[in-house]
């Protein structure tokens, strides 16, 4: 990940983090996440909330869409950094 060094993280260094975080947790390299890979880090309640379409896996691209609408809710000055 790129820091700026500022004290704060941006939106890129975020989804940079995360799409790192999505490849720690994919334990069998098959590009999607189980409940039981995210065991030690979700709840089964976050984990309902990632499976977006319910098939019982997450997907990347349900992980970064998650993750991604969190950042922006957590960003209150809409300035696209959290610090």
């Amino acid at each position: 990940m790129t820091r700026t060094k500022n004290g704060a993280v941006s939106a890129s260094e975020y989804q940079t983090f995360m799409n790192g975080a999505f490849t720690n947790l994919d334990a069998n390299g098959n590009g999607s996440l189980s409940a039981a890979e995210t065991s030690k880090v979700l709840t089964p309640a976050q984990f309902s909330t990632l499976d977006a379409n319910g098939n019982g896996s997450v997907d990347k691209k349900e992980f970064m869409t998650q993750v991604m609408k969190d950042f922006a809710s957590a960003d209150k000055s809409g300035d696209g950094q959290l610090k």
